[in-house]
């Protein structure tokens, strides 16, 4: 028997299982293809762009503004449009100068406006995206299916704010890990950063340990949903099975990351102690020690959550039991009401909307003037106004002394001489982006915003520096978030008090 006869024996002897194996493994790598066909038809209309904009790479674009949300999911301050232009300038200032032209805001917000729109489906009405494939079923029979996700969408913070999310597939194509769980994604890159620690290569691990961070976040928001939808419907939660299942499993992950984690950090420390102070090796390594620090506390915040988990679903349950059952079986309005409707032609649309609307609203009579509810509004008191303003008061910064001694004298010295040569007012977040431009090192960023949130308060310091006030503006910085502040030389301040006083 020859070699080919031997090959084709064995394939017929080989169970179906494994041919059915095969075909279900081709079509989930076909799968994670199609959820990239959005970014890649974009990518391929950039020479049929306008001329201006023709020099953007929106393939780049795109991925960077997957990064920025991604980054800012399930903070307090999420990423809306006003933070991703702000983001993107020196990326597009960056491909404008490449391209020999000065950078223009304008163009800017149009070549965003594409890539969003790209992202968002906005040409099909913001639907999920619709593209067909081929399923091979068991027996070799061959079926046209349809794949239907989203990349991103449009949410509301916790604020009322309009932000902007990835959906669970755009998160798994950003982290590359459409065939690959994010429990073991996160497991493999935290083994990186252990392993790019013990070889010297800190750079990549601070690059390693930032996405580390933000897939915890990512898995926090995974399983916070199900908290969530448990509170608004326990219907929608399978809590027989598959919830205990998950939370299990996930009790049982988040302990090996803590162990990880904490070991990473003792390896940082271990490394800290080899190095000379002040270095930029010794800073990657402390920065990656710090973002370590935010991945256990993200892991420890989940981690009580879902201790918690089997008290809020007996507080759902019981809340919910008295839920008329009407009620529980009402439509999803969106997806079964609305999608068909916008999917409809004109005609029918009209139909069924002149058929139905009139039912479905309640019915208005007229008003009727009413003596009683007029006098009672007349005798009603007046309503205070709403201030729009409040008193701030001097904050006591003494403790910021003890975060500046962690740093070296040279990077204070730095930033002490910056702050000297000030010659007029200008904000905290104008100071920031200066010093960036001028290549100011993350710890000598930090070091300005202490130093500036110590002189806040005038008694914390012998020797003040620059005067600082409030702004009544917020902080606009990829970094740093809060009320933005006044810079001012203290020499000018002082001619000042003596002019009023």
């Amino acid at each position: 028997m020859d070699l080919f006869s031997e090959k084709r024996r064995a394939t017929e002897e080989e169970p179906l299982t494994s041919e059915v194996l095969r075909n279900a493994s081709l079509v989930r790598r076909l799968r994670v293809l199609l959820h990239a066909y959005p970014l890649f038809a974009l990518s391929s209309a950039d020479s049929r762009r306008d001329e201006a904009l023709r020099h953007y790479d929106t393939l780049s674009i795109s991925l960077k503004i997957l990064d920025i949300i991604a980054e800012r999911m399930g903070m307090e301050v999420e990423a809306d449009r006003e933070l991703i232009d702000f983001s993107l300038q020196p990326l597009l200032e960056a491909m404008d100068l490449r391209a020999g032209l000065m950078p223009d805001k304008e163009r800017h917000e149009a070549i965003t406006d594409r890539v969003l729109a790209a992202l968002r489906n906005d040409a099909n009405a913001r639907r999920p995206f619709k593209l067909p494939y081929i399923d091979i079923e068991e027996g070799g029979k061959v079926v046209k299916r349809q794949l239907e996700f989203r990349l991103v969408q449009d949410a509301f913070s916790l604020t009322g704010e309009t932000v902007m999310r990835l959906t669970n597939e755009a998160v798994n194509l950003y982290f590359n890990a459409l065939e690959l769980d994010i429990e073991d994604s996160q497991a493999a890159t935290e083994a990186i950063v252990h392993s790019q620690l013990a070889r010297g290569k800190f750079d990549e691990a601070l690059r390693s340990a930032h996405y580390a961070l933000r897939q915890s976040r990512m898995y926090r928001d995974r399983l916070a949903r199900l908290l969530r939808d448990t509170q608004r419907d326990i219907a929608r939660v399978d809590w027989v099975i598959e919830a205990p299942k998950l939370i299990d499993e996930a009790m049982t992950h988040l302990e090996e990351r803590l162990d990880v984690e904490r070991s990473i950090i003792i390896t940082t420390q271990d490394r800290l102690d080899q190095l000379s102070p002040g270095s930029s090796e010794a800073a990657a390594v402390a920065r990656i020690a710090e973002v370590m620090q935010f991945c256990i506390a993200t892991h420890t915040i989940l981690q009580r959550e879902l201790m918690s988990s089997r008290t809020t679903f007996l507080d759902s349950q019981a809340r919910q039991a008295f839920v008329p059952i009407a009620y529980q079986s009402r439509p999803d309005l969106v997806n079964e009401v609305l999608t068909p409707l916008l999917e409809m032609n004109i005609r029918t649309a009209r139909e069924a909307l002149d058929a139905t609307v009139a039912l479905l609203v309640a019915p208005l009579p007229p008003a009727l003037p009413s003596l009683l509810f007029l006098h009672e509004g007349l005798l009603r008191p007046r309503t205070v106004a709403r201030k729009d303003w409040f008193t701030v008061e001097p904050i006591q910064a003494d403790h910021f002394a003890k975060d500046l001694l962690k740093h070296s004298p040279e990077d204070r010295e730095i930033v002490e001489n910056l702050l000297k040569s000030l010659q007029e007012e200008s904000l905290l977040s104008e100071l920031l982006a200066y010093a960036r431009k001028q290549r100011y090192t993350q710890a000598q960023c930090e070091i300005i915003v202490l130093l500036v949130l110590q002189h806040f308060d005038e008694e914390s310091t012998e020797t003040p520096l620059i005067h600082v006030r409030h702004s009544q503006k917020a902080l606009a910085d990829p970094d740093y978030y809060g009320d933005d502040l006044y810079i001012s030389p203290y020499s000018a301040y002082e001619e000042y008090s003596d002019i009023l006083f």
